[in-house]
């Protein structure tokens, strides 16, 4: 597998339009989280909250929500970016550079081959009976 090499840097007020694009694609609406006000505006809003965020361990659209224990991660990538590895070198540079705890879960439907798929390739396993909870522990030094 050809490597893909990922920036990973906050929202900036010029990125509103291209989140409020993401949030309106049809398969992220599907498999993750996103607000029902769309808009460019919205976007707008939720950049503007980028710093509260990051110091709850958000960082750009690979995160980390600390209301469980383990942490729960998410993802997403722009339709244009699907395919290519861009998610999985996302991810992995996440969990080994900004991940702040050792272990962080992930539900994935089984109906997303893809988003199991990053999950296996950046190290996460299935916590039985199936995949649609995966578990990743930071390896230990």
């Amino acid at each position: 597998m050809r490597t893909v090499g990922v920036g990973l840097r906050p929202w900036r007020p010029a990125d509103a339009p291209a989140l409020a694009a993401a949030w309106a694609d049809p398969d992220i609406a599907q498999w993750t989280a996103v607000p029902e006000d769309r808009s460019v505006e919205a976007a707008a809003r939720w950049i503007a909250g980028w710093d509260e965020r990051r110091r709850r361990g958000l960082l750009g659209e690979v995160g980390v929500a600390f209301v469980t224990d383990p942490p729960a991660m998410g993802w997403w990538v722009v339709p244009a970016a699907r395919g290519r590895g861009v998610a999985t070198a996302a991810v992995r540079r996440f969990v080994a550079e900004f991940l702040p705890v050792d272990e962080v879960v992930v539900e994935v439907d089984e109906a997303n081959p893809a988003s199991i798929a990053v999950a296996r390739a950046a190290g996460f396993e299935s916590v039985p009976p199936g995949w649609t909870v995966l578990r990743y522990h930071r390896p230990r030094p």
